[in-house]
């Protein structure tokens, strides 16, 4: 399956503003757009478990999530570019948020 966008979010004990980027994904929900989000855990002792598992019970957004010894941010990148499958890719931290629509409004730089 076609992969258009792979969306990565490093995190370090960050749980509680991952339901505002969530919500903010949810806006960017097209039948003609696909898109992966990992996450990619560096180290984190808060209970970002329950947010995943509450991501993963909704089923709406493809969410990869992987959990990695605390080593900084740019190993989180290296782990994330590892496992992206998409065309594109979109690096969002925790505290961001995408506006409704951003992703359509890339899709014309994608590939047939």
């Amino acid at each position: 399956m076609r992969v258009d966008f792979s969306i990565c979010t490093p995190v370090f004990n960050r749980a509680h503003l991952l339901p505002r980027l969530y919500a903010s994904l949810l806006l960017n929900i097209d039948e003609n757009i696909s898109f992966e989000w990992l996450i990619v855990d560096d180290g984190s002792t808060d209970d970002i478990a329950a947010f995943i598992s509450m991501v993963q019970a909704d089923g709406v957004v493809d969410l990869k999530y992987i959990k990695k010894a605390n080593e900084g941010k740019h190993s989180c990148m290296n782990v994330f570019f590892a496992q992206a499958r998409g065309e594109l890719t979109l690096i969002l931290d925790s505290d961001d948020k995408l506006v409704e629509g951003a992703l359509k409004q890339v899709t014309p730089y994608l590939g047939p």
